[in-house]
């Protein structure tokens, strides 16, 4: 997945952010599919009846030989997608993405089809005319490359589905944040408290200081403030993120969203989530996705490079 440079220097150009990779769930797909797709390979274009190829051996054996290349087309061209995926947005550059990704899919499968057949039947098996590239050319691969238009076609469309998903959750979450984005937004210097150089935290019955560089981050869960220390401890304080954003070191906090303060230090890597938001990667690690808003990225970016 792409990170997002910390610090470029001029904020007049901002940083390249490269599209996260999608993870698409077909671990049982291609389980089931890949024997699928050998047999129904084997089985068109050959005139023979059914039970005649049950009954030969050298049947099986195809099947097997099928199904490895199988494998290899469908991890390499899996690979390729995920590699666009990086480079190319469908919703963005559609016309740049279909000609790259189309092209390389088709070229290599054409060919990888081609040698294997080739090797395969005249080379191994020695198979006796009619038998020649002519038929591999004009059967073998217009059936693989069908199969992986069909494929590429799937995984696109799943990729369209999830990022359907994220815009509208975004969208969602930027109408929610219309009634509120006023409290987000930091008071004028001269109007703010003085800030705050340790914060008292709870520990059983009494409290603690914890300094400003001894606090990785604070959220809101179950309507409780719970702060998170270098060191992966936690602790609850009596206060809220609208309270404590008034008074944290503005320098080194920045209020991410309505559940989140982090401190610049816990900030390990910046993604695009391919929605607008900025996924960031914490440590000590957090359970849930932490993520700045679509309508906070500008002010975050200048925040991370001043």
């Amino acid at each position: 997945m792409g990170a997002v440079p910390l610090a470029t220097g001029s904020l007049s150009s901002p940083p390249v952010i490269q599209m996260s990779v999608i993870h698409y769930p077909d671990r049982w797909v291609r389980l089931i599919g890949i024997p699928i797709w050998a047999v129904l390979f084997r089985f068109i274009g050959d005139p023979a009846p059914l039970g005649d190829l049950f009954l030969n051996p050298l049947f099986y054996l195809d099947v097997a030989v099928i199904m490895g290349v199988n494998v290899i087309l469908w991890e390499f061209n899996r690979w390729l997608i995920r590699k666009m995926d990086v480079r190319y947005s469908w919703a963005t550059q559609p016309l740049q993405r279909l000609v790259t990704q189309g092209g390389l899919a088709l070229a290599s499968t054409g060919f990888i089809i081609a040698v294997f057949s080739l090797i395969y039947n005249k080379f191994i098996l020695k198979r006796p005319p009619p038998f020649d590239l002519s038929i591999t050319i004009s059967n073998d691969v217009p059936i693989g490359l069908l199969f992986i238009v069909i494929l590429h076609m799937a995984y696109t469309m799943y990729w369209m589905r999830t990022y359907h998903r994220q815009t509208v959750a975004e969208l969602r979450q930027q109408l929610a944040g219309v009634r509120t984005e006023p409290a987000l937004q930091p008071e004028p210097a001269e109007n703010r408290n003085p800030a705050l150089k340790t914060l008292l935290v709870n520990q059983g019955k009494g409290f603690v200081p914890v300094s400003m560089e001894q606090i990785a981050y604070i959220f809101i869960t179950n309507e409780t403030s719970i702060v998170k220390t270098v060191d992966s401890q936690s602790f609850t304080v009596d206060a809220t993120l609208e309270q404590l954003s008034e008074r944290l070191p503005v320098d080194v906090f920045f209020r991410l969203n309505r559940q989140f303060i982090t401190h610049r230090s816990a900030i390990r890597k910046v993604e695009n989530d391919g929605s607008g938001r900025l996924v960031l990667h914490l440590h000590p690690s957090h359970s849930e996705e932490v993520a700045v808003s679509r309508r906070r990225v500008s002010e975050f970016r200048q925040w991370m490079g001043s």
